[in-house]
């Protein structure tokens, strides 16, 4: 009938001996792998055992009925595909048999003209899954392998930035919220002549062909990075742009000798290492063309090789790039003596540089300089040089800064004292933010909010000490807290209640079986519940999906975090089989001014409604942003507009409305 039939193992269940022999004799014209069982209960079992791509069943049978079986076989499985034969043709047994999601329905005395139309059209719309599948599959694993490799992005046909992977946020010193919704030139370096991004959007947008190409950019924190780069459109059915992806590899340790440097510092931990830094460079850059530029940067070289005294040993001048020129040499042993003759010798190239003038230089070149001796010099160097502005001077030992690293490391460790002081006094605390319908005004669930409180009864939000907890094994502590108060909240509240709920959590064995633990002790009350999954790196899918079915078994619903802030949100749909989509804040806080989040959000809003799922706005904030999404059809929304988290006794009293 079609191709690959053979490939589809089939489970047949009918209890009449003399119907099964000529059925079966059918079936096997079509299949080769037909598999029988005698009764429902016979037939649930193979099901486990065998996991056939098609059931065929009778509906009248002994021990377990078709329908029954039917049944548990879609507490566990919504995509098996199965068809009933049955000599019932009354309205109750068909209406049962849609509800129960049944694909195909023939009557008996078999017509063999039904059979057939019937079976092949089952067995076409499982070849086209499987089909799909694979291509999924493979989708995900090119996509992997491009993500793992190269810095990617995505933009709208207008220019603005709709997805960056990990690599393109490490590269530009970005965060993913700061660029989504930002046009591309967010990362344009000003050296860059406006001809040439106009020349390559002709190419990509006009005459819809791929650009290639390297381009210069610039980081968050100002530093230069260069990218060979390919863009190509990506077009629909007709031909017309709907996005541009933009495939790029970092060569700036080709064009730059950072990536020396690199090889220099790991040869050794007992580094030397001075950074000269000219402060101005950006407005010297600015006023420069490269050739000019370039002769500058190789007089500020020759001028500091003219002055390092032999003694000092510098073996060569690296020039970083943006003003930055390092000079670093291995010690044997460092001491006092090294520290301040190498000191006095910088602050002369120091001075040498600052009274520079020339041919290319007619002004004043500001000049700042930062050593550090030891393990990671480099590094440390650098950290001294980010924080000479604020100290008022031009030179800086950076070590002595050391002391701020090991401050920040006490305040870790503080706070870690008052997570573990929280979970062994009462202090992990439920809060509850209300999440409205939009329909009628009322609160129809909460969203469950964690906090803790010091000695001093100081209330501290997750702002202040996830982060850290997450290293940490307080943080499953934490989750399970929360939890077992929502359960114990439940039943004085009318509504439904979700907790947060991350991949870092269900990967845990102990927390799995902690919550399903939970649920068998309070099925009456799991129907109230629902799970946001928040998007984070998951490491076993298959974990993570089992343990969605198997609490959704006891009714409670999953919810998908943030959705709308990256890519991978739409394949999250075919793992996570959610009921409600969370539209992400960012979105939603940007509504009334931001075409690109409002269009997105009704993407959003109309995918949902098309797959019965509800729609969740979070960060609703005024009375127009709730306006427009009740304008849009989401279903909920939840913000300060609302109301602001509570301690859950004040919402159980009555006290906030």
């Amino acid at each position: 009938m079609i191709p690959e039939t053979d490939r589809i193992k089939v489970l047949y269940v009918e209890d009449d001996t003399g119907v099964k022999e000529a059925t079966l004799h059918l079936l096997k014209e079509f299949f080769s792998k037909v598999i029988t069982a005698s009764d429902g209960l016979e037939g649930l079992n193979l099901y486990k055992k065998e996991k056939p791509d098609l059931i065929i069943t009778d509906i009248d049978m002994p021990h377990m009925s078709g329908l029954e079986m039917i049944s548990r076989i879609r507490e566990r499985d919504s995509d098996t595909a199965i068809v009933v034969f049955t000599a019932h043709s009354e309205t109750e047994f068909l209406i049962e048999s849609i509800k129960l999601g049944v694909d195909g329905y023939v009557l008996k005395p078999i017509d063999l003209k039904q059979f057939i139309q019937t079976i092949k059209k089952v067995a076409e719309n499982i070849y086209l899954k499987k089909e799909l599948q694979k291509s999924i599959n493979l989708l995900k694993q090119y996509q992997e392998a491009v993500d793992k490799l190269f810095i990617v992005s995505k933009t709208d046909p207008r220019g603005f930035i709709t997805y960056v992977n990990e690599k393109f946020c490490d590269i530009s010193k970005y965060k993913k919220e700061e660029l989504i919704g930002k046009p591309h030139n967010v990362v344009r370096h000003p050296d860059v002549p406006r001809q040439f991004f106009k020349d390559l959007w002709r190419t990509i947008k006009k005459e819809k062909r791929i650009w290639k190409g390297i381009v210069k950019n610039r980081a968050k924190d100002g530093t230069t990075y260069y990218v060979d780069t390919v863009i190509t459109p990506i077009f629909d059915e007709n031909k017309n742009i709907i996005e541009f992806l933009s495939i790029r590899k970092d060569i700036s340790g080709i064009i730059n000798p950072r990536k020396k440097l690199e090889t220099i510092f790991v040869t050794s931990d007992n580094m030397l290492v001075a950074i000269i830094n000219v402060d101005n460079f950006e407005y010297i850059e600015k006023l420069l063309d490269f050739k000019s530029l370039q002769k500058v940067e190789d007089k500020i070289v020759e001028i500091i090789i003219k002055n390092i005294p032999k003694e000092c040993n510098f073996n060569e001048v690296i020039n970083v790039g943006d003003g930055e020129f390092v000079l670093a040499k291995e010690v044997d042993k460092i001491n006092d003596r090294l520290i301040k003759e190498t000191i006095k010798n910088l602050k002369k190239i120091q001075n040498s540089l600052q009274q520079v003038s020339g041919e290319f230089i007619d002004y004043e070149l500001d000049v700042s300089i930062s050593i550090a001796y030891g393990k990671n010099a480099y590094k440390v160097a650098k950290y001294g040089l980010s924080k000479i502005g604020g100290i008022n001077t031009d030179f800086i030992i950076a070590n002595e800064l050391e002391e701020k690293v090991k401050t920040e490391a006490q305040h870790n460790l503080k706070i870690l004292s008052l997570i573990k002081y929280a979970l062994n006094n009462g202090g992990v605390l439920l809060y509850l933010q209300p999440i409205v319908d939009n329909n009628t005004g009322n609160i129809k669930r909460y969203e469950a909010l964690l906090r803790i409180k010091d000695k001093n009864s100081n209330i501290l939000s997750p702002f202040h000490f996830l982060e850290i907890a997450k290293k940490t094994k307080y943080y499953p502590q934490l989750t399970l807290s929360i939890i077992k108060q929502v359960f114990n909240v439940l039943d004085q509240l009318d509504t439904k209640i979700s907790i947060n709920l991350s991949a870092v959590d269900i990967e845990k064995e102990h927390i799995r079986n902690s919550i399903l633990k939970l649920l068998e002790a309070n099925k009456d009350k799991a129907k109230k519940l629902t799970f946001e999954l928040l998007e984070e790196d998951v490491k076993d899918f298959s974990v993570v999906t089992e343990f969605i079915k198997r609490i959704k078994s006891f009714g409670i619903q999953i919810a998908i975090d943030d959705f709308g802030s990256g890519y991978s949100n739409f394949e999250r749909l075919l793992d996570y089989q959610p009921d409600i989509l969370k539209i992400d804040g960012s979105l939603v806080k940007n509504i009334e001014k931001d075409r690109f989040s409002r269009n997105l959000i009704e993407v959003i809003v109309n995918f949902a409604k098309r797959q019965n799922l509800q729609t969740i706005a979070e960060f609703v904030e005024n009375e127009n942003i709730y306006r427009i999404l009740k304008e849009m059809g989401v279903d909920f929304s939840q913000g300060y507009y609302f109301g602001k988290p509570e301690p859950y006794e004040k919402i159980v009293n009555g006290s906030t409305t």
